[in-house]
């Protein structure tokens, strides 16, 4: 996919003016350039960015980042979430995007289980699952016919809802807790025209879900 400066601007938080700085200062997240000189960013260089961004908060300086490959700084983020210490959520957020897009599995239910232990169920949600999927519908939107990302975390979301259902049954967690995770598709994938991960297309996952959760609960 190709993204805009405004495009990438508003995916990976960082404003237009600093991104033209960087590239005008340090060669960092130069753009390709379009027949009418407009710029054109590569999906390397949109999570490049969103990995930037994070580095940034955990107090790294960009005259230091800009120095390293998409590589390397991907690198520091990986080092920074296998740290024993606490990273901020915007490394959660970098590396379930990065999961999404690039059809990590592995990296995706690394960044859950962590991020649950960490920072705890509401927590989790509200500041990395929320911000996640809010800019994953912005790289969504860039290209509406591509869905393969959708499809990915539309379905690692749906087995989590089901292997938390099974667990909830199990330990007999309180209904509060289940209710959390039973409406976090109402709350979360807030998409739109047409994108099968929508606020009205997940009401047969959950209502599916409910009524197993009811069937076993109850037994």
């Amino acid at each position: 996919m190709i993204y805009s400066i405004k495009q990438l601007s508003e995916i990976s938080g960082i404003n237009k003016i600093t991104l033209r700085s960087w590239e005008d200062r340090y060669g960092f997240l130069v753009a390709d350039r379009s027949d009418t000189n407009i710029r054109k960013y590569s999906t390397e260089q949109l999570l490049c960015a969103i990995n930037t961004s994070a580095l940034l908060n955990e107090g790294l300086k960009i005259s230091v980042i800009a120095k390293k490959t998409s590589q390397q700084i991907n690198s520091l983020i990986e080092s920074k979430f296998q740290s024993t210490e606490e990273c901020n959520e915007e490394i959660y957020i970098a590396r379930i995007i990065a999961s999404a897009v690039l059809h990590k599995r592995d990296v995706f239910d690394a960044t859950i289980y962590k991020g649950f232990q960490q920072l705890g169920l509401v927590s989790f949600y509200s500041t990395v699952m929320f911000v996640s999927l809010q800019k994953l519908g912005l790289i969504w939107s860039v290209n509406s016919k591509v869905v393969d990302h959708e499809r990915f975390v539309f379905g690692l979301l749906q087995e989590k809802i089901n292997d938390i259902t099974n667990e909830i049954i199990t330990k007999k967690f309180s209904k509060d807790i289940w209710l959390l995770f039973v409406m976090a598709p109402y709350i979360f994938l807030d998409r739109d025209d047409g994108h099968f991960v929508s606020l009205n297309n997940t009401v047969g996952m959950v209502s599916e879900a409910s009524v197993d959760h009811k069937t076993k609960w109850s037994t």
